[in-house]
Formats: structure tokens, sequence, C-alpha cells
């Protein structure tokens, strides 16, 4: 038996460590928030839906997928309506999770799992330790019971200011905190200020609002009212809420629509294919609803020509409300790109304001060099062990011909 001295080997033990611990580790890992939904109180062939945010460790865009299991399996589905999803550190991905359960299905509780996996992230020949998947399982409890539940909260509650002869809107934002759909009964009454008699009555229904949501309903009120100041009071039956205010009726002309395009936000890089956001940001600065819409287009900087128009839907925006009109830009081809466009509301028109510059990369492109990259290391990393165990065989020779001529 060959024995060596413990220092004779401290030396390349110690520096066969280092180099296998300095190589780097490709590894990617995701986060899913919350780690487990309650829908509690639902009602048969009801509705529910809470959303998760799934993040990632990497910069490079990562694409996976959703598998349900368990007794709710067919219960679930998802908002983008689509079972696949793409995520990076820089973008993380938020998912509606909806539950609708069957008609036959007993009073009692239920669950499942969301299993949040990554399709392949990184193939074993691109480097030591690479992470094939990673996935996060979500346990998804469900309580069905026999019993009806109407329950609601309402806020932010608004009157706009009016002119002789011209309709006022009466808004409110009203929260669904039961178990079967509801819509909102509003009921008005507007009084003089100062003898306390009421002048004006009406009353309207809202849109209708699923369990678990919320939505901002809207009345326009027919106005017979002369000028002057009166006091309001809203009541949003189903909730139990009232609110007084006050708002005034001008003369003709006497309020002024006005608005500001605070500008374009959107991704600075993003990959060939890949859908980017585009959002126009307007704020309504004027003493009434306007209704407002974003028409724009999106022009190579390489070119100079239109690569794509854009026009989003027409939106109600409440006194000093601002709001983002969501659209979207799937770009083919690397290079780079801008956004430029107006908002036009109540027959009026914004100055034209431009976004940050799009950079669209080839990911492919760059994934085909970092792979080249990670072999060529690779490669260096075995020739290093090779010669580390070289140098120790080469040690062992050597002291095994140092005790044959001791002997």
């Amino acid at each position: 038996m060959i024995k060596l001295g413990k220092k004779k080997l401290i030396v390349p033990s110690c520096l066969l460590l280092f180099i296998i611990s300095i190589y780097p580790v490709f590894a990617t890992t995701i986060g899913v928030s919350p780690g487990m939904i309650s829908f509690p109180k639902m009602i048969k062939a009801g509705y529910a839906e809470d959303s998760m945010v799934i993040t990632s460790s990497t910069e490079e865009t990562i694409e996976g997928h959703f598998e349900v299991e368990g007794e709710i399996e067919g219960w679930i589905s998802f908002r983008p309506n689509s079972d696949t999803f793409s995520v990076s550190s820089q973008n993380p991905y938020r998912v509606a999770i909806i539950i609708i359960p069957p008609e036959n299905i007993n009073n009692g509780n239920y669950s499942g799992t969301i299993r949040v996996q990554t399709d392949t992230v990184l193939g074993v020949e691109t480097g030591a330790g690479a992470a094939v998947i990673a996935a996060v399982a979500v346990k998804i409890d469900v309580e069905i019971i026999g019993d009806e539940i109407i329950l609601c909260r309402a806020g932010a509650i608004t009157v706009t200011d009016t002119e002789i002869g011209l309709p006022f809107d009466v808004s409110a934002t009203v929260f669904n905190d039961g178990n079967v759909r509801l819509r909102p009964e509003v009921q008005i009454n507007v009084y003089d200020p100062f003898t306390q008699e009421s002048v004006s009555s009406s009353e309207f229904l809202g849109a209708y609002i699923l369990p678990t949501l919320s939505k901002r309903i809207n009345g326009e009120i027919q106005n017979d009212l002369d000028i002057g100041q009166y006091f309001i009071d809203i009541f949003v039956r189903q909730c139990g809420v009232t609110e007084t205010l006050s708002f005034d009726v001008f003369e003709k002309g006497g309020i002024v629509d006005k608005g500001e395009f605070i500008g374009i936000r959107t991704n600075e890089i993003t990959n060939i294919d890949e859908p980017v956001p585009v959002l126009p940001v307007f704020k309504n600065l004027g003493q009434r609803r306007v209704l407002a819409k974003f028409k724009g287009e999106i022009r190579s900087l390489k070119t100079g020509k239109i690569i794509s128009v854009l026009e989003s839907d027409e939106l109600s925006v409440e006194p000093g409300e601002q709001i983002e009109f969501p659209l979207f830009f799937k770009p083919d081809k690397s290079g780079e790109y801008q956004v430029s466009g107006r908002i036009i509301y109540n027959k009026k028109i914004t100055y034209e304001e431009r976004s940050k510059v799009i950079k669209v990369v080839d990911e492919n492109g760059d994934f085909k060099f970092s792979r080249w990259v990670g072999g060529v290391l690779l490669v260096i990393l075995y020739l290093i062990i090779g010669l580390v165990i070289l140098i120790l065989i080469g040690k062992i020779k050597k002291e095994q011909n140092k005790k044959k001529k001791k002997f």
C-alpha cells in the first residue's frame, strides 16, 4: 500500500477544489407568490378568481407551463387564457386563477395543486450543474356551500359638475365580496343646499360584477336644473353605502375639458417574437369625465418606415384620474423601434409624445454564443483537471521511487 504524507497532498487537493468551486454553475430558479390560494364560501357553478405572480432569477426569458392536479383539475382556467408563460428577472408574469365549480358537486372542501414548471432551461452540455427544469407547486383550496351571499363594498363615489341642459355623471367603485353575480343599484337624490328641498331624483343600474372582482360603475343623469350649486345623496343599495356630495351647474361653455398626455411606457430591450407592452398614459385635468383613446404608430429607426399602426379602445376617464391604454407590439426582426402618437379626448387632441427607443435583439443568436462560450470553458476545466491529475500521479510515482531507493 502506498502512503503519502498529508502535507504533500494539501497543495494539489486544494488547487483542485478551488478550480471546481470557481467554475460558474448555471442554475435557474423560479418563485411563485402566493404559495397557497383559498376560495372560501363558493356556490355550485359559481365564480371566483385570484392572482399569482411568477418570478425568475435569470435575465434570460424562460418559457414554462402550468399543470393542474387534484380534485379541482377541471375547475381551473387562467387569464391570459393559456397554460404557458414567459418570465425573466426583469419581467415577472402575473396570471389570474379562475375557479368555476360544476353544478353537480356536493357541498364540502376540495383541493388541488397548480404545478408551475419551466420547460428545458439549459442543456447539460452548457455547463457543470446546469439546471434542466425548475418547478413550484401552489396549493389550491375550495369550499363549496349551499347559501347565496350578497355582500359588497362601495367607495370612490364621485359626481361631476355640468353645464345647463347637459347630463352629469355619477360614479362609484364597487367590490363584490359575495358569492353570486352582483348588479349594483344606485339611487340618487338632488336637493337645494339652502332650502334642503329635493329637486330631482333618479336611479341607475351598474354593470354586472362577478364574485371576488371590483368594477367602476357609471351613470349619466339627465339634467333640467337651473344654474347654481346643489347637494346630492348617492346610495348604493346592495352595499348599504351613502355618500353626500356637492356639484355645480354652469352656464353654457363654463366647463373646459383639459388633459395631459404624460408619456408612453414600454420596455427598452426585448427579444424577437416577444410581446412588448406599450402603455400610453393620460390624466384628466378637467372637471368632468372624458372619453379618450390613443392613436399612434411604431417606426423602425433604421429605415424610418411605419411598422405598425396602434389604436386603443375608447376609455372613460374620471376627473383627476390617470389611466394607461394597454397595447402590445410583437417585433419579428431585430433592430431599434420607437412608438409615437396622440391622445384624442372629447373632440380635443394632445401634443405628440414619443417612447424611449425599443431595442429588439435576437435571443437565439445570443444563446448560441453563450453555449459556445460555455463549451470552451468546459473544455478548459477538463484540461485543468487532467493537468492536476497528472501532477498527482507524478507525485505518487516520485514517492514510490524514493521508497524503492531506501530499500
